[in-house]
């Protein structure tokens, strides 16, 4: 009988060595960040120094060993783990604050092929639904109430296959006492926060973590869902608690492309739809002309959504395909009405900013330092 334990111990000896660095790892901050806490000020609103750290915290990723201890990288932030790379080259560190505040990191846009696919495949698939990443596993979310929210299918494969991953981590740290979470990231990881942080707030909704508070910053985000999805996430948030820090100069939170159409993308009853039965009042000739003026541009804004899912929705979905081929994401809704949630913190370009980057290199704009640069202008007297 001990012969039989001692295997079975020398055989779990890996996983119960880490599972025990984990938990010794988590007692330690758990119990230093009371001490700690002082110097760190977790609650709603906009927080500079806070947003200026995440900054930072996303440069780690510029570092691609698993292995990394990134010590004193920002003072007061120590890292708890690092993903491998998933799905279409996602990747995401957990920092845990000495105030007992878990910080979640999410990778940019990488030059693999997947990750660059997954900014361009600009379908619109449902909020809500399921994710089948592997033959035998599969993904539900549930990133919104409201049943006409959609959300940008790229950035959703990348979501499914780190959430999939990263839930017991986080039910790990829940249930050691963590309730605090910050969601951050830049570019591509910045249009992951809104995923993470609308999962873990629909999750608190649903009391599979009711007392958890998280805040996003997502800094450099392109648009990734549509109207509904951003007055779901903005109502939940409160104007409190999510925020999306832009560059004036950079093109990346312009995109992707979005056309609006009139008969899909309004709330009912629509005024602009209303219109045309004005139109039958008016003289013959004028309700002709104005009638087919109508038609046209209703005609020219589905014929532009139709082409927008065409090439970046089915024929990138196809090439995507190829890549994780046991991919099968929720059928995609009829819309390319992109817009971008969160509270705009918006670091508007100057003469300083144009001069310190006059020899910059080509769309330097996007990059994390220029970000810190302008946030420092703005902000100067609430960094450090």
């Amino acid at each position: 009988m001990i012969f039989r334990i001692l295997i079975l111990i020398g055989g779990c000896k890996c996983y119960i060595r880490n599972a025990l660095f984990s938990f010794l790892f988590l007692l330690s901050f758990h119990f230093t960040g009371v001490s700690y806490a002082g110097s760190f000020e977790y609650g709603p609103g906009f927080n500079a120094q806070e947003c200026d750290a995440i900054l930072q915290l996303n440069l780690a990723f510029l570092d691609t060993a698993l292995d990394s201890k990134f010590e004193d990288m920002v003072e007061g932030y120590a890292i708890y783990h690092r993903t491998p790379s998933l799905g279409l080259d996602n990747r995401a560190d957990i920092w845990i604050r000495k105030d007992s505040t878990v910080v979640i990191t999410l990778r940019g846009t990488t030059s693999d092929r997947g990750s660059i696919l997954q900014d361009f495949y600009c379908a619109m698939v449902p909020a809500k639904g399921v994710v089948k990443t592997a033959k035998d596993r599969s993904f539900e979310y549930v990133l919104a109430s409201d049943d006409r929210s959609a959300v940008h299918a790229g950035f959703l494969i990348g979501f499914a296959y780190l959430g999939e991953y990263l839930t017991p981590k986080i039910r790990q740290l829940y249930n050691s006492g963590y309730r605090k979470f910050i969601i951050g990231g830049h570019s591509q990881g910045g249009a992951l926060c809104y995923y993470f942080s609308a999962w873990l707030m629909q999750m608190k909704k649903q009391s599979v973590y009711p007392d958890i508070f998280v805040k996003t910053y997502a800094s450099a985000a392109p648009k990734m869902g549509n109207m509904y999805f951003a007055y779901d996430y903005d109502n939940a948030n409160l104007s409190q608690w999510s925020f999306s820090i832009v560059n004036t100069a950079d093109p990346v939170p312009e995109m992707p492309f979005t056309t609006q159409q009139v008969d899909i993308d309004m709330n009912e009853p629509n005024p602009i739809l209303n219109l045309m039965k004005r139109f039958d009042e008016l003289p013959f000739l004028k309700r002709i002309m104005l009638k087919s003026a109508f038609n046209r541009m209703k005609k020219r804004a589905k014929k532009s959504s139709d082409a927008y899912q065409k090439y970046l929705g089915n024929y990138l979905g196809k090439f995507i395909h190829n890549i994780l081929p046991e991919l099968q994401l929720p059928e995609a809704v009829g819309s390319t009405y992109f817009v971008r949630p969160g509270v705009p913190i918006i670091l508007a370009v100057n003469e300083k900013y144009w001069n310190y980057y006059k020899d910059g290199p080509k769309y330097f704009h996007h990059g994390i330092e220029p970000y810190r640069f302008l946030l420092r202008e703005y902000f100067l007297h609430a960094i450090k």
